[in-house]
């Protein structure tokens, strides 16, 4: 898949900057400079950046769609895998580490969802008064270096189960929480999932106020949203920013896999993952986990969350497992290749296999990087979201049949599904 937010600066986690004595997550994430591996990478490298701005602006509908055409001069490397190599260099699909202490004993939450329509419109100064209660500040502090990562998190449960973004307590070690009364409680993990993004968190508190989710069904375009959350840290906690619901099922690549997001033009910082998006009766319609940047452009009012369908159903598997099962994978990383290049090199426009998963079914049958995949289950594939819609009528341990195309020759492999836990969760 096509992962900008590690490539290129496209999406982004709203993680807030560390202390000043660690790599803050963007540095962490930039890609080694081009420019040591020759002309023609250093000339890639600006077009990736062209890239994001374009794909940002003619292809709304994410990383799932198609890739853009890319310029072709005479500086083209011989072999297409130098070029397809480049441009999915840092395409990987990965489960966070998170090592806070575990909670004893997961308990049981069940999330307060509102009925269709329930509830009436509040003003915003009614709507902050109500909901501010429900908004708590994160403080993760890292594994190594010292450094602090700054979140907001939805308090869940009178008893204290609060929500918030995998990636905010990704590598940390332990986690504060911050409550609107200005008293602070250390967090136990729940369970966190990487690929919706999502944790649950467990502290010793009783009493509190939580957040009323909205029905999934309610959220339409146009809906008022409005964040609360602490952007860039402390010092902004509980701020407020208001908007519309800009689009629904935004597709957009996080960690090699693909999520749902809901669009929004409310403005969302770094600090503001975690928290919640409401809408205009005072209910949570998402949890904000995501901005559109651009290394060369300036992009405004283009942030992401996740939907409450997502929430639910990842916050239900978690009480229940500890952990998301039951999500099937063939253990590959792909990415669409670009038509005009297809064209140029004489290769199908299929997808381009980046890696292959060592624990996969995929790996043991012969699959390889730099292969391409041009059918699943007998349907031709050009985008991630074929692959998806191929493994609908498949379960875990079923068999399903590959078409590759491989130095010119077509190649077959039968591969069996496995839960993606079970193949990159034992890194």
């Amino acid at each position: 898949m096509n992962n900008w937010y590690n490539g290129g600066g496209w999406y982004r986690p709203l993680e807030a900057p560390e202390a000043p004595e660690t790599r803050s997550r963007e540095e962490a994430a930039a890609p080694k400079p081009f420019y040591k591996r020759g002309v023609f990478y250093a000339m890639l490298c600006a077009l990736l950046l062209l890239a994001c701005v374009i794909f940002i602006i003619f292809v709304p509908s994410g990383g799932n769609s198609d890739s853009p055409d890319y310029d072709i001069n005479g500086d083209m490397p011989k072999d297409f895998h130098d070029f397809m190599d480049v441009l999915y260099s840092s395409t990987t699909v990965t489960i966070a580490p998170v090592y806070l202490p575990a909670a004893e004993d997961r308990g049981s939450l069940v999330l307060s969802v509102a009925g269709a329509n329930e509830g009436r419109s509040l003003s915003l100064q009614e709507l902050y008064e109500r909901c501010t209660p429900s908004v708590v500040s994160v403080k993760a502090k890292k594994e190594s270096g010292g450094g602090y990562s700054w979140g907001s998190g939805i308090v869940a449960s009178a008893d204290g189960y609060i929500i918030t973004n995998t990636h905010v307590i990704e590598e940390c070690v332990s986690a504060e929480i911050g409550l609107t009364d200005g008293s602070t409680y250390e967090a136990r993990l729940v369970g966190a999932d990487s690929v919706s993004d999502i944790a649950v968190l467990k502290i010793d508190a009783q009493g509190l106020t939580p957040a009323v989710f909205a029905a999934a069904d309610s959220v339409s375009v146009g809906d008022v949203a409005v964040a609360i959350g602490n952007p860039l840290g402390e010092a902004y906690r509980l701020t407020m920013t208001n908007g519309i619901i800009s689009a629904k099922d935004r597709s957009v690549n996080y960690n090699g896999t693909a999520m749902n997001l809901l669009q929004t033009n409310a403005a969302i910082n770094g600090g503001n993952s975690g928290g919640p998006l409401f809408n205009e009766r005072g209910q949570v319609v998402g949890i904000t986990n995501m901005k559109m940047i651009s290394a060369i452009s300036g992009i405004e009012g283009i942030g992401f969350a996740i939907p409450t369908d997502t929430v639910q159903s990842v916050v239900a598997s978690i009480m229940r497992d500890g952990a998301v099962y039951g999500r099937s994978s063939i253990g590959i990383v792909v990415g669409a290749v670009p038509k005009n290049i297809a064209e140029y090199y004489d290769i199908p426009d299929g997808l381009y296999i980046s890696s292959v998963e060592k624990n996969s079914d995929a790996a043991k049958q012969g699959v390889k990087p730099g292969d391409i995949l041009v059918s699943v289950g007998g349907v031709e594939v050009h985008t991630t979201a074929d692959v998806a819609a191929a493994k609908e009528s498949y379960e875990i341990g079923d068999r399903i049949s590959l078409v590759l195309w491989r130095d010119g020759k077509t190649v077959e492999a039968d591969v069996l599904l496995m839960d993606l836990n079970e193949i990159y969760g034992n890194k």
